[in-house]
């Protein structure tokens, strides 16, 4: 009969350990979209995203590790870490935040420029494990969640010249760019103006990140023969941006070039 007793308190015991995790009185509250905070300094991305660990169950959980591994729509790893945690007691809600960091300068630097200029998503694939009364029970769970990646610089554009003067000519630009760099030093603008092949005159400024602005490029020493002579036709813009160490366009274009007919 004692023996019978014990067997049936292992039964009980193993019953009331494992439960808890199919019943869902274990839970992992991973963040959403609007929960997570990017910011952005000297090349490096980070994101802080916050998470809850819930152990509802009837025992503590000990050893209790969250890793995660963040990649990008190309499958390109950007970071990788372990956050331990140690021991839960039962009835017991951990809060806690996941701190990504990755270089992205260090992307761009060996040629992989995409998330510079384009939307991305970013796959956080979260491992979490932990031992479960008195770590005779080990239970490992795998956790996905998908964040929107908005591209540092985004777009840009010109409108139409105006002229100042016989030989001056002011080119308005617009830049659009994350929010992530407001507050950040301004975009050097380099723009050349050309004419059949020759360089006729060019201007360098600056212009603010952060959102949507604009800027307006002074071109001095233009010749009345580059508006009036058939010769220098076509008109063009060579316009090159460089925006918290990034080069828009990217190396080995250096320089997009706009077509000014119908401008001039």
């Amino acid at each position: 009969m004692g023996i019978a007793i014990v067997n049936i308190s292992i039964v009980v015991l193993a019953f009331t350990s494992i439960w808890p995790f199919p019943s869902g009185d274990f839970k992992i509250d991973l963040p959403s979209s609007n929960e997570v905070t990017w910011s952005y300094a000297d090349g490096i991305v980070h994101v802080s995203a916050p998470f809850s660990v819930d152990n509802g169950g009837l025992y503590a959980v000990s050893d209790l590790t969250i890793s995660y591994e963040v990649r990008n729509l190309s499958l390109d790893l950007l970071t990788s870490a372990e956050l331990s945690i140690g021991t839960l007691p039962a009835g017991q809600i951990t809060y806690g935040w996941l701190n990504v960091s990755f270089d992205l300068a260090e992307f761009y630097d060996r040629g992989d420029t995409w998330m510079v200029f384009h939307e991305d998503q970013l796959y956080f694939d979260v491992h979490v494990s932990c031992f479960y009364t008195m770590k005779l029970i080990k239970f490992d769970a795998s956790y996905n969640a998908i964040v929107l990646w908005p591209a540092l610089i985004q777009d840009w554009g010109i409108s139409t010249p105006t002229f100042s003067g016989p030989d001056t000519m002011s080119l308005e630009f617009w830049i659009v760019t994350s929010n992530l760099l407001a507050g950040l030093p301004p975009a050097q603008v380099s723009l050349q103006l050309w004419g059949d092949g020759s360089l006729v005159s060019q201007a360098t400024t600056g212009v603010q990140l952060g959102g949507n602005h604009s800027g307006l490029a002074t071109f001095t020493g233009i010749p009345v023969s580059y508006l009036t002579d058939p010769a220098f036709s076509p008109h063009y813009a060579r316009v090159n941006f460089v925006a918290v160490g990034f080069t828009w366009p990217a190396p080995p274009d250096q320089w997009q070039t706009i077509s000014l007919e119908g401008f001039i």
